[in-house]
């Protein structure tokens, strides 16, 4: 069978296409959830942080554990949907549960030994250790807008840290809650 250079360049463009709507199609369905939860905690917790930083530490625990909890259910329901059992994605999803666990298990260690002189440093850092997972997730498994998303907020945790200081909750509310969570709506209205 001789195929053309042109047949075979436009199989390999049809190979690639395929690709790309079907990562785009799992992170419709799945990492867009996770983004539009987290996203809207964080939009949440930073706002309600301003208004109230005596009661940031405790309004930062609570919407954390109420993350992790909407986090395994967003698992679970995936999982019983049978969404995520491909072959090999047990692995992955465990490898990812792992790598969020681990990271702020020494997140919380560094944390421990470089003692922030204050929550809005100890703020920017564990919002910088979350993006840096971002990056790591989207270098990972070849997810582009998760390396983009990650670092821009990033970027957005350092403006706020260094140049707007007494509005660095409502900052991080606006440009790291909402970056999140427009990604996530973003992933699931136009990626479907």
């Amino acid at each position: 069978m001789n195929v053309s250079h042109e047949n075979a360049q436009e199989s390999l463009s049809t190979i690639q296409d395929v690709t790309v709507r079907t990562h785009r199609a799992i992170a419709s369905a799945y990492a867009s959830d996770l983004l539009i939860l987290w996203g809207a905690l964080w939009t949440i917790e930073f706002t309600t942080a301003h208004f109230y930083p005596a009661y940031a530490f405790h309004i930062f625990m609570v919407m954390s554990i109420v993350g992790c909890i909407g986090t395994a259910v967003i698992y679970w329901v995936f999982y019983s949907k049978a969404l995520i059992r491909e072959a090999g994605s047990q692995s992955a999803i465990w490898r990812i549960a792992l790598f969020w666990i681990l990271l702020y298990a020494y997140a919380a260690l560094w944390h421990f030994l470089l003692a922030p002189f204050n929550g809005l440093q100890g703020n920017a850092f564990i919002s910088t250790v979350a993006m840096f997972a971002f990056v790591v997730i989207g270098l990972w498994f070849g997810c582009r807008f998760m390396i983009i998303l990650g670092l821009a907020v990033t970027i957005a945790v350092l403006i706020g840290f260094y140049l707007l200081t007494a509005y660095y909750c409502l900052w991080m509310a606006l440009m790291g809650g909402g970056a999140i969570l427009g990604t996530g709506l973003y992933t699931r209205l136009r990626w479907r």
